[in-house]
């Protein structure tokens, strides 16, 4: 065989398989995994519908097991915006991170129990600064919030992202 004749071999082999494996169906594309921000958006709109016509009424009324004595007059829709939009995005995770995905009231999970004491140290530190005299700014100028130590990570001893 000539190098011509085994290159145009080769070719043809080249061409052949490529066509071959064109026509092959293509693999089933991997669904794109979905944003911890999708997740918790999904998961808003489900609980949103639960409670349709009861978004006003405060959240001890409207969702079990409220503990933290301070978001149980929250109305029910502001809650679930300080949980989707302060809490998750604050330590970078989905609701399934402290919540059971079947139920959300469920004490089972040791992450709901540390963010439970994670606010009561928040709000602490927060009555503290109101009422420090020496610093610059009003009372209402100074406070924190999950993110002030956590800045979208679990652990605030992690670099920030």
């Amino acid at each position: 065989m000539t190098r011509s004749a085994f290159g145009a071999g080769v070719l043809a082999c080249a061409v052949l398989g490529h066509a071959a494996a064109a026509a092959q169906p293509p693999a089933a594309a991997q669904p794109a995994e979905e944003s911890t921000q999708a997740f918790n958006d999904r998961m808003v709109e489900q609980v949103r519908k639960k409670i349709a016509g009861k978004e006003s009424k405060p959240a001890s009324e409207v969702f079990e097991n409220i503990q933290i004595e301070w978001f149980k007059a929250v109305p029910a829709e502001r809650l679930l915006a300080i949980m989707n939009r302060g809490y998750s995005r604050a330590l970078g995770v989905k609701c399934t991170h402290c919540h059971m995905e079947e139920d959300f009231a469920s004490d089972d999970m040791r992450e709901k129990e540390a963010a439970r004491e994670m606010a009561v140290m928040h709000k602490a530190i927060n009555d503290q600064l109101a009422k420090m005299k020496h610093l610059e700014g009003t009372p209402e100028d100074r406070f924190i919030n999950c993110t002030t130590c956590h800045r979208g990570k679990v652990d605030p001893h992690d670099p920030p992202r």
